[in-house]
């Protein structure tokens, strides 16, 4: 059930001799800037050497100055604020960020995050009416707001002041806030789109200090929580992203305790000795923060992240809670996708758009599961469960397919929908799926060559240029993610003298030369099901002696206190 995959080697007509002259790096790096449009000399050095230094001054995007002015009121009268946030890794880290430092200038200040099952996504009028009970006289909103039009008019009808701070598409028509962050307002003229919540509430808490007269001491810490979000909210990792990223990692590894919460975790995950990366941040420690919202309480994670470094015992039980919820999560995914994959039947009876309902299914992970289906199946996927009243749904597609589109002419069949190209969420009546599926299906134009997976390659090595140099040159070009994908080789005519099964499931170990007798290590995580397919149908030894064609990154390997170069390998093919 894995499409075969296509090998796309990218051509670029930039003068790669010269950049790489220009630049004091070598024509391979040069050639991957190139491909993602890095091409004039000040765009690559900033690419190159980012600092925090660099970020742009907050106060010149809109809503920024009416906002900092309104919490500083707040701050000085005494007044009580809630910050009202999202139950995802953005909108935990956001949360956090700004309690810290609010709680650090004096504020009455708390927090409330929704429930995803119960509530849903943003402000909502029970809460609003709750968090008003309470004596709030100021919501300030992180990673949501911008669509809450009627709640934040009711919020008004109850005395209470909003402020904005979301990263989200605005509508046509906006809530009456007293200030709306959002760089994505239509007159906004901040230049950079992109930022997520965390690195909004990141910069706003800078220039909120600044505002009332005193250091921003939290910086460092802060800049962590805004590394987080950034990597773990798939914006892309470029200009001020690249640089909250890049130095919020920096910070990280010199200091792994600096947010005692995220200490906590690199420790029970193991990771206290280990260099943090984006892999790391995006799939080691994200994923525990999410758990919280998607099987519990995002609360329990807010309390983490804002926990003092005295209380060892309550962190330690915070993390352990988060650990074991993200274990949950992680078997309650395999199990549904496993359930799904095996329901499809033969792939010729495959559709294009896989429409699937699932009740079994805990809606807080049907995404992450329609997203497992995506990847095996390279179709489009949505995957529907029970919700209240209607059924709940969440899809992901190729990036071959506009999914929003697709849905977007057939919103009259949904109760709510919104979304992207990539990923959407919608709610139905149970009558209207199969029509949906019908509907979708008549006017999708893909192809079976839609559905292989594309690797797209930076460049064509030889054994030779496989080297530690190249491997160090590799990282400096990190943080790798959307938008700045790691570097993908390819390299033609590989012999394979020696492949280990390391484990039944997940690891091969292979041991490339090539004619001139150059030899290169490699290792692949999770192509053993791949690897027996073409054993079996070439008929070749399982242990090797045949030639490849290896689509690969460049890493430096530690082992043993010996540092080597490895292929870590994302694809082959057997040459017969």
């Amino acid at each position: 059930m894995i499409p075969t995959a296509n090998w796309v080697v990218r051509e670029t007509d930039a003068n790669i001799p010269l950049m790489a002259q220009v630049l004091g790096i070598s024509p391979i790096a040069a050639r991957i800037m190139a491909n993602r449009g890095i091409r004039t000399k000040n765009t690559a050095l900033s690419f190159l050497n980012t600092s925090v230094n660099n970020l742009r001054p907050f106060l010149d995007m809109k809503g920024v100055a009416p906002a900092i002015n309104r919490i500083g009121i707040a701050i000085n009268l005494g007044e009580k604020m809630t910050i009202y946030g999202d139950y995802d890794a953005d909108g935990i880290t956001s949360t956090a960020i700004l309690f810290k430092v609010l709680v650090r200038l004096g504020a009455n200040v708390s927090y409330y995050i929704p429930h995803r099952v119960k509530e849903g996504y943003g402000l909502n009028k029970n809460a609003v009416q709750h968090i008003a009970d309470s004596g709030t006289k100021l919501i300030i909103t992180v990673d949501n707001g911008i669509s809450a039009i009627e709640e934040v008019t009711f919020a008004t009808t109850l005395g209470v002041d909003t402020v904005i701070i979301d990263h989200h598409e605005p509508g046509d028509k906006l809530p009456q806030a007293v200030a709306i962050v959002d760089p994505k307002q239509h007159d906004c003229p901040f230049p950079f789109k992109e930022l997520c919540a965390g690195g909004l509430v990141y910069k706003l808490s800078g220039a909120l200090c600044q505002h009332m007269g005193t250091p921003f001491i939290e910086h460092d810490e802060s800049l962590v929580l805004a590394a987080i979000a950034t990597i773990c909210d798939i914006v892309p990792l470029k200009d001020e992203n690249r640089i909250l990223a890049n130095c919020g990692m920096i910070v990280l590894n010199s200091n792994k305790l600096i947010n005692p919460g995220v200490g906590s975790l690199i420790t029970m995950r193991g990771y206290l000795e280990k260099p943090i990366d984006t892999f790391t941040m995006g799939f080691v420690l994200g994923p525990c923060i999410n758990a919280a919202g998607r099987l519990k309480s995002a609360n329990i994670a807010v309390e983490l992240l804002t926990a003092s470094a005295e209380n060892t015992a309550e962190r330690m039980r915070l993390t352990h809670e988060l650990i074991t919820l993200n274990d949950e999560r992680k078997q309650l995914t395999a199990d549904c996708t496993d359930r799904i994959l095996a329901s499809l039947g033969p792939e010729d009876e495959w559709e294009k758009v896989l429409v699937i309902t699932d009740t079994e299914i805990h809606e807080s992970i049907a995404g992450i599961v329609a997203g497992r289906i995506r990847e095996t199946t390279g179709r489009p996927t949505i995957v529907f469960t029970q919700g209240d009243g209607a059924m709940k749904g969440s899809g992901r597609s190729p990036s071959c397919y506009n999914l929003f589109e697709a849905l977007s002419a057939n919103s009259h069949l949904f109760i709510r929908f919104g979304g992207h190209s990539m990923a959407a969420g919608l709610t139905l009546p149970c009558e209207n799926i199969p029509i949906l599926r019908e509907a979708l299906n008549r006017d999708c134009n893909l192809t079976p060559d839609d559905f292989c997976k594309i690797f797209e390659i930076d460049a064509e090595l030889c054994a030779k240029e496989i080297s530690l140099t190249l491997a160090d040159e590799m990282a400096r070009l990190a943080p790798f993610g959307r938008d700045n994908s790691e570097p993908m080789f390819v390299c033609r005519k590989l012999f394979a003298e020696n492949v280990r099964v390391m484990d039944e499931k997940s690891t091969l170990i292979f041991t490339f030369r090539d004619d001139k007798g150059h030899r290169v290590k490699g290792i692949a995580f999770g192509l053993n099901d791949q690897y027996a397919k073409v054993i079996s149908d070439t008929g070749v030894c399982n242990s090797g002696g045949y030639y490849m064609d290896v689509v690969f990154h460049v890493e430096a390997n530690s082992f043993n206190g010996a540092v080597s170069v490895q292929m870590r390998v994302r694809d082959f093919a057997v040459k017969l």
